[in-house]
């Protein structure tokens, strides 16, 4: 098996490679990472072809440029990985990588000819771009789900698994190998394993953008635009996934409605541009003051939802009372003007009679709907707790 033969099969799955990037980033404008996936792939490549063409080339470009720009793609490739899941790649260690091959490539061409040696700087850099995706795709797969990181993840254990043989092999066994275009059993071994890792990483880089587009839609089908905050589906799935996991019984949560007083006089004296800004305002307060161990939504309109959690009635008042004095506390400043909001606040312990009898988000939300009527018709800007059983 004729090495510059196998890379010259192997520049065609390189520009397929750069056409399926070209496309994604096409696709993917406003996503870091596929451009970069795409620039190391046709870095890659173009190294490649110096490298099977390095015969009738000057040193300077078959030999140490096609050398760097080969290995280097893979540098690139990290980088795009980094951006894409939302961190960022040290500098210290991308400068690392590529002043070691910058500085070995031209060493061991110029002042020590050293193939063999050549190779294993192409395949330490090469492995420790690809060892250094693995957090990153980590990030990426907690993120957007698992497909194409599990793909990547494979791909980039046999890539180092097979490319650390191969260079052990020709440091032991042909330490004098004149060139990397020599015949020889092991580079071609080496070269063949390639096809299926550079056809992987394409198609693997390809998934992590679309399971992003994928993770991207689902978060905004259970997501309220205008806050920000889940919406009534995201919710409801929530309440009843925990009503099936636990004991709706235990007294130790409780549903409670939020609804803005007067919502509709607010759009008709101010506008429905202001309006929209009172629920943002209400939505981010009730955001700040309820904990961590607290879930609120938007249900539609003027109203919020929230599962609090607390050990007795008086603590759920409470938690509810302390929302809605802040939301009172903390008029919108908009436009010049000082618009004062306040809600009404519903109440349901999960204990209520009803809530057992049918343990569902809907048998609880029209507990405190109920609860929340009699704070409206009770004066408004209050808290009302349903009666448990």
């Amino acid at each position: 098996m004729n090495p510059q033969s196998l890379i010259m099969a192997l520049l065609p799955v390189i520009l397929a490679g750069v056409f399926v990037h070209g496309v994604n980033t096409l696709m993917h404008k406003s996503r870091p990472g596929p451009a970069w996936w795409l620039a190391g792939t046709a870095v890659h490549g173009l190294g490649q072809a110096l490298i099977c063409f390095r015969a009738g080339l000057p040193d300077a470009l078959g030999v140490v440029l096609g050398d760097i720009l080969s290995a280097g793609g893979f540098l690139i490739m990290l980088e795009g990985v980094a951006r894409f899941s939302g961190r960022s790649l040290p500098r210290w260690v991308s400068g690392s990588i590529a002043a070691a091959l910058v500085l070995g490539f031209p060493v061991f061409t110029w002042v020590t000819d050293n193939a063999a040696v050549r190779l294993a700087i192409f395949a330490a850099a090469v492995i420790l771009s690809n060892l250094l995706m693995l957090p990153y795709l980590d990030v990426i797969g907690r993120r957007d789900g698992q497909t194409g990181v599990r793909l990547l993840r494979w791909t980039i254990y046999y890539f180092i698994f097979s490319l650390a043989a191969i260079s052990i092999g020709v440091m032991l066994f042909e330490p004098g190998m004149p060139s990397i275009l020599a015949p020889s059993q092991l580079v071609a071994v080496g070269l063949l394993s390639l096809f299926g890792v550079e056809t992987t990483l394409i198609f693997g880089f390809v998934l992590l953008s679309s399971g992003q587009s994928v993770a991207d839609l689902r978060s905004a089908a259970m997501t309220d635009h205008l806050t920000g905050l889940p919406n009534r589906r995201a919710f409801e799935h929530r309440v009843n996934e925990a009503f099936r996991t636990s004991n709706a019984a235990e007294f130790g949560a409780a549903l409670a409605v939020f609804d803005i007083d007067h919502f509709k006089r607010v759009n008709d004296q101010h506008g429905h541009d202001v309006g929209d800004a009172v629920l943002r305002h209400v939505a981010d307060t009730l955001s700040r003051c309820l904990r961590k161990s607290d879930y609120v939504a938007r249900l539609g309109g003027e109203e919020f939802v929230a599962v609090l959690h607390d050990v007795d009635a008086e603590g759920f008042r409470l938690v509810a009372d302390r929302v809605r004095a802040a939301v009172e506390a903390s008029p919108l400043e908009i436009d010049g003007q000082s618009i004062r909001v306040t809600i009404s606040v519903g109440l349901a312990p999960l204990s209520t009679r009803d809530a057992q009898e049918d343990a569902s988000f809907s048998a609880l939300f029209a507990i405190a709907d109920a609860a929340l009527y009699r704070a409206k018709h009770g004066g408004r800007n209050q808290v009302v707790l349903a009666a448990a059983a």
